[in-house]
């Protein structure tokens, strides 16, 4: 959904590059972690990762990086915050009308060829699904898994007695459900009860399985609501013109660079063939990249809690781009994001800036300052210990979102002139909020050593699907280098709260007005 764009990037406003991933500190690993962190090898098994690494927001989440590392000695870690996307989905219902004229398109233009290239002759009797907007078995397979790992990564936040808060988004009775039933699976993966017996492959069949409990918030996302997870209350960010947004910035670069290359590829062998002339635009070679994604995860299986991929391979779709022309894909949804939910966003610190008020207010155990306006916070749910419970009442949370409330990469603008995907860029989406991407914020306890008295120190520690965010030259830990624990991706939490103070007043938010 476009309108809750750049949550973490907005709204740490941080500098946290990709180059900056900390190498793993210790050779020891946290107890109890097993050896597929987030099912990452169950779940990408059979995914060539020089194709579904590059499919931005459409990938299946990876592992970025395995630094699940043991804390410091005489350190403990004392809440967990972990922010999700939800798990693999059906095309929402504008999506799988592009995808559609896609496909009738390439139908129309290939019905008069002779010699119809092998990877293409599945085009002429394929037809897409109808279902739109569900989280398919695949989705809530990541979510089970992920919330499985969590419990195994800290052992000491987990089992019978675990203190645990799980929010959401969305309205189980107009079908907007997809974060929902995410969140329900993520909840039975942590609690370590077995994911449903059976066969599963429909949405249906997800939503219906038993033993799923529901979220304990639900924020609605009907217009107007506040809802720090999908924030859709920035007046100026919805009146944002296309072309300043997504689609303006993948329209620029399809046509300096997808339709010279691929379309004109394409266009070339569909006429040696004996097609029809066609013209392909950018909207098309993003749908046959699209269709990679959402046909293969779609139509996987769940099979007693073992994933299959539909008929053990993926979809013929994923055959029609050369291995070089899927860095140029991604690209595009890369730029595509980095325009309408990420730097590029005049509104980005606005539209992040009520998630990390609570965050910030739950890691400090008290409540979120009132303001008036109160950004996208909800004052009726976070003015509750009830509803916003803090440490040590809850110390581990779940947070279910979607994928434009998610950036956490600064670096170098995206530019959308030809092979703009050649220069150097951080913002690379499949790292950052793929299909269950997420970012676990770690609040870390140390006592401070050569003291008379049992002094305690508070940190925050940042992991990217995986990867741990060095806090060194970030915006939101200053004089990170004046602290030894920063190399193991540690920023007092003291200074945290200093560097985003301004979340805790209204100047970002009235530019939504203004």
């Amino acid at each position: 959904m476009q309108i809750s764009l750049a949550l973490l990037s907005s709204v740490l406003s941080v500098a946290l590059a990709a180059q900056n991933i900390l190498a793993a500190p210790s050779p020891l690993p946290l107890p109890g972690v097993d050896n597929d962190l987030d099912g990452d090898k169950q779940l990408n098994d059979g995914l060539p990762a020089d194709i579904f690494h590059y499919m931005g927001q459409y990938s299946p989440r990876y592992l970025v990086k395995d630094d699940t590392t043991l804390v410091p000695p005489g350190c403990q870690v004392s809440a967990v915050s972990s922010l999700e996307r939800h798990g693999a989905r059906h095309f929402t219902s504008g999506a799988l009308k592009n995808a559609q004229a896609t496909l009738k398109t390439l139908k129309t233009a290939l019905s008069p060829a002779a010699n119809v290239p092998d990877n293409l002759r599945f085009i002429a009797n394929y037809t897409i699904g109808t279902e739109t907007g569900s989280l398919v078995p695949y989705g809530a397979l990541q979510a089970y898994l992920s919330g499985k790992s969590t419990a195994k990564v800290y052992p000491g936040l987990s089992g019978r007695n675990a203190k645990l808060f799980v929010r959401s988004s969305g309205d189980e009775a107009l079908g907007d459900d997809r974060v929902i039933v995410t969140a329900k699976y993520w909840r039975l993966g942590f609690e370590g009860k077995p994911f449903p017996s059976g066969d599963f492959s429909t949405s249906a069949q997800i939503r219906a399985a038993p033993g799923l409990t529901e979220p304990d918030v639900v924020f609605s996302e009907l217009t107007g609501q506040n809802n720090t997870l999908d924030v859709s209350t920035c007046t100026n960010e919805n009146n944002l013109p296309s072309s300043q947004g997504e689609s303006g910035a993948q329209s620029r670069y399809g046509a300096s660079t997808l339709v010279p290359t691929i379309g004109a590829r394409l266009q070339q062998v569909i006429k040696d063939a004996g097609g029809a002339n066609v013209t392909l635009t950018y909207s098309d070679i993003l749908n046959i990249g699209n269709l990679c994604s959402f046909e293969t995860l779609g139509l996987s299986t769940v099979q007693s809690g073992s994933l299959q991929l539909p008929n053990g391979k993926i979809s013929p779709w994923c055959n029609i781009f050369n291995n070089d022309e899927w860095p140029l894909y991604g690209y595009a949804l890369d730029v595509g994001k980095w325009t309408g939910a990420g730097y590029g966003n005049p509104y980005y610190k606005a539209l992040g800036q009520g998630y990390i008020r609570e965050l910030l207010a739950r890691f400090n155990g008290k409540l979120p300052p009132a303001l008036d306006k109160p950004t996208s916070l909800n004052s009726t749910i976070d003015g509750s210990n009830a509803t916003f419970p803090t440490p040590p009442a809850k110390t581990i949370f779940f947070d279910g979102s979607h994928d434009n409330t998610f950036g956490l990469f600064d670096g170098p603008a995206l530019q959308t002139s030809s092979h703009a995907e050649q220069a150097p860029h951080n913002w690379v989406f499949s790292r950052i909020a793929p299909l269950q991407g997420k970012i676990v914020f770690e609040k870390i306890t140390c006592g401070v050593p050569n003291t008379p008295l049992p002094l305690s120190q508070d940190y925050l520690r940042i992991r990217a699907n995986g990867a741990i965010q060095s806090p060194s030259n970030a915006s939101w830990c200053p004089d990170a280098g004046l602290d030894p624990l920063s190399r193991l991706g540690l920023c007092k939490l003291s200074n945290v709260n200093k560097a985003l103070d301004w979340v805790n007043t209204d100047t970002e938010w009235q530019k939504c007005f203004a």
